[in-house]
């Protein structure tokens, strides 16, 4: 043991399944002589040796970076040849199909209500009006009281002395929108901003290159760590807004409502009439957004831990990808006056109320067992020294019903614009996508701090990774 690096150490230590190094601290060893390390964030994960090292053994190369002056020790993986080579990509799909949807003639002819002039743009209305949303939103997250009993409070690795805490207030953010937008509905340029949906996409497209850019050029790259509110010293620390993790996550989700609204109010005003299923996709639409704002600040939780916020990834999906491709279902639907079968209607409301409450169901599930301290050995698996895993209930069916509620619930709303045309299903193949990565995600976090033969364990407790029976 002599060799080994002494127990109480600060080290940088490789974070399992990427190529990122953080600093932890080494708080034992294992039998085969691996560090045990304790990340900043409390997590502890036992590592083989070539993956730990002192931080003055860092130097300047294209695979490790060396700390720096903010004590930071990040290494982003924008920064690689394949990663850009990703972003280009997911770039080039997000303009092709925004720009095929609203530009062919195959879908603008679906007896169309807003068919006057479909090629004008505004684009003075949109720089004013979008403008004026991030300003709003900023005023929002800003000054808005937090809303639940569940508080996120974290750091920096690149801003270590600085405590953040985050506000969960987008609830309350999005009715204020809402009342705002249908109080001052006669003022605002409902049809021209409909009108100009493709190119609100492509200016938010370019917000997010420049911040993308600001960011990248300021090395303001950061891997977040959330603290417990007890280890929180109000007498020390002040905390502080985090305008990072409100420009790459608030303005986009509560887009996504905001478009949809838009669309019906301009649709109220100028055809006076919708149609059942439109009105069936928007209220499901809207009760899943309202969900994941009740559920705000365990979501985003559990989104730092696997990619920094501030990165080019997380302000396309948030500020583009999300808000453009998912209300694209509602602007297909708003397009199309061709009826659908009834049962395809009672199969999107049994699909959506399945994934709802299955959702509900396992989040009640895990808080309770996690009340009880996982100290509840019946229904549970040891899986190391300090962590036990769910496995009775919804938990037993698969190891991540969360997910599969996200997928039934993102079909349930997906299925009143019929299987005609693939642009309102591309939102959900890409949420079926992410939630397959994020079950991998975590199962490979999982067994990598799992002790041995813990994992093969769990795996014979709930076999079923996503879908019971089945994957």
């Amino acid at each position: 043991m002599s060799s080994l690096i002494s127990i109480g150490t600060s080290v940088v230590a490789k974070w399992p399944s990427t190529s990122n190094y953080y600093k932890a601290r080494i708080i034992d060893y294992t039998d085969n002589n691996h560090y045990v390390c304790q990340f900043l964030d409390g997590s502890v994960i036992a590592l083989p040796s070539k993956y730990v090292d002192l931080p003055e053994k860092f130097q300047r190369t294209t695979k490790r970076i060396s700390l720096m002056r903010n004590e930071q020790i990040f290494l982003d993986h924008s920064l690689s040849f394949y990663s850009l080579i990703m972003s280009l990509g997911w770039i080039g799909i997000f303009l092709y199909v925004q720009h095929w949807f609203h530009y062919n003639p195959d879908i603008d002819n679906l007896n169309r209500p807003l068919s006057h002039a479909p090629y004008q743009q505004y684009p003075l209305i949109v720089i004013q009006y979008l403008l004026l949303w991030f300003i709003l939103q900023l005023i929002f997250a800003r000054y808005f009281p937090h809303i639940g009993k569940e508080e996120l409070i974290y750091l920096k690795e690149s801003q270590p002395s600085i405590y953040y805490k985050h506000h969960s207030n987008s609830l309350f953010a999005f009715i204020i929108t809402c009342l705002i937008m249908y109080i001052f509905r006669e003022q605002i340029p409902l049809r021209e901003l409909t009108k100009s949906y493709y190119l609100l996409a492509l200016f938010n497209l370019g917000i997010v290159l420049i911040l993308s850019l600001i960011l990248l050029t300021n090395k303001l790259f950061s891997r977040y760590s959330s603290i417990s509110f007890n280890e929180h010293d109000h007498n020390q620390k002040q905390t502080h807004f985090d305008f990072h993790l409100f420009i790459s996550i608030r303005p986009g989700i509560i887009l996504w409502p905001a478009l949809n609204l838009l669309l019906l109010l301009t649709i109220l005003k100028y055809n006076r009439q919708i149609s059942i299923r439109f009105t069936i996709s928007i209220l499901l639409q809207t009760i899943y957004i309202i969900n994941v704002f009740i559920n705000e600040t365990t979501m985003i939780r559990q989104s730092l831990d696997i990619s920094p916020p501030s990165s080019f990834d997380a302000l396309f999906t948030n500020l583009c990808w999300v808000p453009f491709m998912a209300t694209l279902t509602s602007f297909y639907i708003g397009k199309s006056h061709q009826p659908v079968h009834t049962y395809i209607l009672l199969s999107s409301i049994i699909f959506f109320s399945l994934g709802f409450l299955l959702q509900r169901l396992a989040i009640r599930q895990r808080l309770a067992f996690q009340a009880l301290n996982n100290s509840n050995i019946d229904d549970s698996v040891m899986v190391n020294d300090s962590q036990r895993i769910l496995t009775s209930g919804c938990w037993r069916w698969c190891r991540n019903p969360h997910l599969l509620a996200e997928i039934l619930m993102v079909i349930g709303w997906t299925l009143p614009a019929d299987v005609k045309c693939i642009a309102p299903w591309i939102y959900t193949f890409y949420i079926i996508g992410m939630t397959i990565y994020k079950a991998h995600y975590f199962d490979q976090t999982l067994r990598n701090t799992c002790t041995t033969g813990a994992y093969e364990h769990y795996i014979e407790h709930v076999k079923y990774t996503l879908i019971p029976f089945i994957y």
